[in-house]
C-alpha cells in the first residue's frame, strides 16, 4: 500500500517523502517522545493577501491578490533561525515566528511541527505566512489662506516579494519642493545585515540618510554593529492655546557608529554591553514665520557606552494595543543603562556626562488583566551649563471584558527640567487630551491619565478595514513653559468622547485610521465645544 500513499501525496501536491512513514501532526502538537529530535525538511506555504474561498470577496480581491507578489520562500528562509539537519529547539521555532511577524510585509506567521518520522526521530517543520498589501499609493492636499500644498507619492514595502522597501514622493508647500527616494533592506542576502538610504533633493537643500546595521537579531546574537548617517532639515511649529505662535527650521547632522558583544546568553536572558560615538550637531535658523525667537544650538557629540539586560519572556495576545492582530509582548525584564561622554575635541559645545536607564517590564495580573509599563530616568550636565534631567513613567492596564470588548486605563507622567525649548512635553491632540486641540499645553512638565472602553465589532468594510468603536475620559495638564510668550493655560484640562477605529488589516502599514468626536468638560474661553478629528496611528 505504499505506492498508494506516494500517488495520494502527489495528487495533492505534497512530496511523498512528507508522507512516507511519518506522521502529520495538527499545528500546536508536538510528538510525543523524550529523544532529541532532528530537522528533516522544512515546508513554505505561502499565502497571498485575501483568501478568495471567503464569502464575501469579490473582484476587488481577486485583483489584489493578481497584482500581488507573493513573499518568496527564499525571502522566508533567510530569516529562519534554524536549517535543516539540526536539532529541533522549540525557542528556536518561537524566536522564528516572532521575527517573521516583526516583517512588515507578512500579516501573521506560524512556524511549527507539522510530521513527526518515528522511526528516525526525524521532524519537518512548516513555515506558514500571510501576505499583506504592500503596494501603497499617496495623495495629500491642502489648500488654505491663498497657499497648496500637496504631495504624492507611491511606496512599495516588499519589492517583488524580497522583503525590500523602494519609495518614491514628490512634495510641493509653501516654503519648499522637492523629492524623495528611499531605498531599504531588512535583511540582505541573508546576512542579518539591514540597510537604508534615503535621498531627498528639496528647493532649499538636500538631505540624506543612511544606515547599515547588524543588530542582535535573536536573543543569542554574539555581537552587533551599526554605522548612521543623516543629515536633513525640518521645519518645526511652536504653539500657545493650541494656535501656532511660531515656526523655524532645524538642520541636524548625525553621525552613529557603534559595536556590541553579547556578555553573557541563557535560554532566556542574555546581556549586552555596545559602545561607540556619535556626532549630534544641531542647527537653528529663522524663515518667513519666526516671530518669538529660536532655540540654541548645539553640539552634543559623544563616545557612549551601554548595557543591556534582556529577559525574553513573550506570549502571544490580542486586543493590546490593536485588535485582531497577534501581538507578541514580552513579560520579561528589560534594562538599559547608558553612559555618554561629551568631548570638545569631538566638537561637543562643552566636556560633560549624560546618563541614561530605562526599564520596561510588564505583568499579567489576572486572566484577561494586564499592566505594560515603561520607565526612563536622564541626566545631562556640560561644564558651564544647568543641569538638564528627565523623568518618565508610564503605565497601561488592560482588562478584557469579553473576546469583543475590554477596559484600558493609562497613566503618563513626564517631568523635566532645563529641557530644551524643542523638546518640551506636548499636551493636546493626538498627544493625549483628545477634546483639546494640538499641543494646547506644553512645558517641562505633564501628567496623563484616562480612561477607555473598547469594543471589536465583526464588521469589516468590504474586508479591507476592521471595525472597532472607543468611549473615552481624559484627564491632564502641562505646564512650566520657560518660553511661553504669552498667559498660557496651565489649568487641570477634562475631555470626554468617542469615536471609531478602521485598522487596515491587510496593510504592511498596519496604520489604524481615528476618527474621533470630544468635547472639553473644562470651558476656555476660544475654545471650540466640540473636536473633530481624523488622524492615522499604529496604536488604538
Amino acid at each position: 500500500m505504499r505506492w498508494l500513499t506516494w500517488l495520494l501525496a502527489i495528487h495533492c501536491g505534497i512530496p511523498f517523502w512528507v508522507m512516507a512513514e511519518c506522521q502529520q501532526l495538527e499545528q500546536g502538537d508536538a510528538p510525543k517522545t523524550s529523544q532529541a529530535l532532528t530537522i528533516r525538511h522544512i515546508l513554505f506555504e505561502t499565502n497571498n493577501v485575501f483568501d478568495l474561498s471567503e464569502p464575501g470577496t469579490f473582484w476587488l480581491h481577486r485583483f489584489a491578490n493578481s497584482t500581488h507578489t507573493i513573499t518568496r520562500e527564499n525571502t522566508l528562509q533567510q530569516d529562519l533561525l534554524f536549517t535543516e539537519g539540526t536539532l529541533l529547539n522549540y525557542a528556536e521555532l518561537a524566536e522564528t515566528e516572532r521575527l517573521l511577524r516583526s516583517r512588515g510585509y507578512l500579516r501573521e506567521a506560524h512556524v511549527y511541527v507539522s510530521h513527526y518520522c518515528a522511526e528516525s526521530q526525524q521532524v519537518d517543520v512548516t513555515v506558514r505566512s500571510f501576505d499583506n498589501w504592500s503596494l501603497l499609493p499617496k495623495i495629500d492636499f491642502k489648500h488654505e489662506g491663498g497657499s497648496t500644498e500637496y504631495s504624492l507619492g507611491i511606496a512599495e514595502d516588499n519589492l517583488l516579494g524580497s522583503g525590500n522597501q523602494i519609495q518614491l514622493d514628490y512634495a510641493k508647500d509653501s516654503e519648499r519642493t522637492g523629492f524623495l527616494f528611499s531605498f531599504a533592506s531588512p535583511n540582505m542576502f541573508g546576512s542579518y545585515w539591514s540597510s537604508r538610504l534615503q535621498y531627498a533633493d528639496n528647493s532649499d537643500g538636500e538631505s540624506y540618510a543612511i544606515a547599515l546595521d547588524r543588530p542582535f537579531y535573536r536573543l543569542s546574537s554574539p555581537w552587533a554593529m551599526g554605522l548612521e548617517l543623516n543629515k536633513g532639515k525640518d521645519e518645526l511649529r511652536e504653539y500657545q492655546r493650541g494656535e501656532e505662535s511660531n515656526r523655524y527650521n532645524r538642520r541636524q547632522q548625525w553621525l552613529q557608529s557603534y559595536i556590541g558583544f553579547n556578555l553573557r546568553t541563557s535560554e532566556q536572558s542574555a546581556q549586552r554591553l555596545l559602545t561607540g560615538f556619535r556626532l549630534n550637531d544641531v542647527k537653528f535658523e529663522p524663515n518667513n514665520d519666526t516671530i518669538s525667537g529660536l532655540p540654541e544650538n548645539r553640539d552634543l557629540s559623544a563616545l557612549w557606552l551601554e548595557y543591556q539586560w534582556i529577559q525574553a519572556d513573550f506570549q502571544k495576545l490580542y486586543q493590546i494595543n490593536q485588535f485582531n492582530r497577534t501581538e507578541d509582548i514580552n513579560f520579561g525584564w528589560n534594562f538599559v543603562l547608558h553612559v555618554a561622554r561629551f568631548s570638545d575635541w569631538l566638537g561637543a559645545d562643552a566636556n560633560g556626562w549624560q546618563f541614561r536607564a530605562e526599564l520596561l517590564k510588564n505583568w499579567t495580573l489576572w486572566e484577561g488583566g494586564w499592566l505594560l509599563t515603561e520607565h526612563s530616568i536622564q541626566q545631562q550636565q556640560l561644564s558651564a551649563h544647568a543641569s538638564r534631567n528627565q523623568f518618565s513613567s508610564h503605565w497601561l492596564l488592560i482588562h478584557h471584558l469579553t473576546d469583543r470588548s475590554s477596559l484600558v486605563g493609562r497613566l503618563q507622567l513626564d517631568i523635566g527640567r532645563n529641557l530644551y525649548r524643542d523638546e518640551l512635553w506636548q499636551l493636546g491632540g493626538d498627544n493625549g487630551l483628545r477634546a483639546y486641540p494640538l499641543y494646547y499645553q506644553r512645558g517641562e512638565k505633564q501628567w496623563l491619565t484616562s480612561a477607555e472602553y473598547r469594543h471589536y465589532t465583526p464588521w469589516s468594510i468590504l474586508k479591507l478595514f476592521d471595525v472597532a468603536f472607543a468611549g473615552f475620559v481624559d484627564v491632564g495638564r502641562a505646564w512650566d513653559d520657560p518660553w511661553s510668550t504669552e498667559q498660557a493655560s496651565e489649568d487641570i484640562l477634562f475631555g470626554a468622547g468617542g469615536g471609531v477605529r478602521l485598522l487596515s488589516k491587510y496593510s504592511s502599514r498596519g496604520t489604524m485610521i481615528h476618527l474621533d468626536i470630544a468635547t472639553p468638560l473644562r470651558r476656555e474661553d476660544g475654545l471650540d465645544s466640540w473636536q473633530f478629528r481624523a488622524m492615522a496611528k499604529r496604536q488604538f
